[in-house]
């Protein structure tokens, strides 16, 4: 783990996480896997809502990873903290729970994502990567789940058409609500993983959205999907 690596005049700077967790033993696989990739690195830990507001004022890191179940109260406080601060910080929402309220609850306070700790945890440092690059990582699942409760709205829809999306970037946004990354996509569709960045820039300034999972709620909401 490194906060700063100086080479001959080049000073590079890892990007910290904050991780809010109360569980030992997946906090420290969420350490294990941040530290394990490059360009990140873990800025503290704590295992109450109390503790982590406080050490992320105090170590005001880049990336909060927060649970949403904590002892003390709910981790949706930690992620309006994170919408509110006065710096640059982005919340992704690691947790148990997947259901409609709670993933609601955490888009509306401004969570860039959501993952379930039945996923590869692994992959979290992953995850962090892509919120770096203005992403929005969901569990497969829950991009399921979130399209199957938008479906069943009673209003009418909309033309497609009246997103202003491309086709290739309604293909882009159709493999987003299927849980897949960037890297992913790009592979599916035989083009550069920043090349499909710049599409989902494109969707977000269309659909006046700031993440995939907005973008994925607006675009039922409208049809598109």
């Amino acid at each position: 783990m490194r906060l700063a690596q100086e080479t001959g005049q080049d000073l590079v700077t890892d990007q910290t996480v904050l991780i809010i967790e109360d569980r030992p033993d997946i906090a420290a696989r969420l350490t294990e896997a941040v530290n394990a990739t490059d360009g990140i690195t873990v800025a503290g830990q704590a295992g109450t809502l109390d503790q982590g507001i406080n050490l992320l004022y105090d170590r005001r890191p880049r990336v909060v990873l927060v649970d949403i179940g904590l002892p003390d109260g709910s981790g949706i406080d930690a992620v309006k903290a994170s919408a509110a601060a006065d710096w640059e910080v982005d919340a992704l929402v690691v947790s148990i729970f997947g259901d409609e309220a709670r993933v609601f609850e955490a888009l509306q306070a401004g969570a860039k994502g959501y993952i379930l700790k039945s996923g590869a945890l692994r992959q979290i440092g992953d995850d962090i990567l892509a919120v770096l690059e203005g992403g929005s990582p969901i569990s497969p699942s829950i991009a399921r789940h979130l399209l199957s409760v938008l479906s069943t709205g009673a209003a009418p829809k909309p033309e497609a058409s009246d997103s202003g999306l491309t086709d290739r970037e309604t293909e882009i946004l159709r493999a987003v609500a299927r849980g897949y990354k960037r890297h992913e996509i790009g592979t599916q569709l035989g083009i550069s993983a920043g090349t499909v960045g710049n599409h989902i820039t494109n969707i977000y300034r269309k659909l006046k959205v700031g993440s995939n999972m907005e973008a994925v709620v607006q675009a039922t909401k409208i049809g598109v999907l």
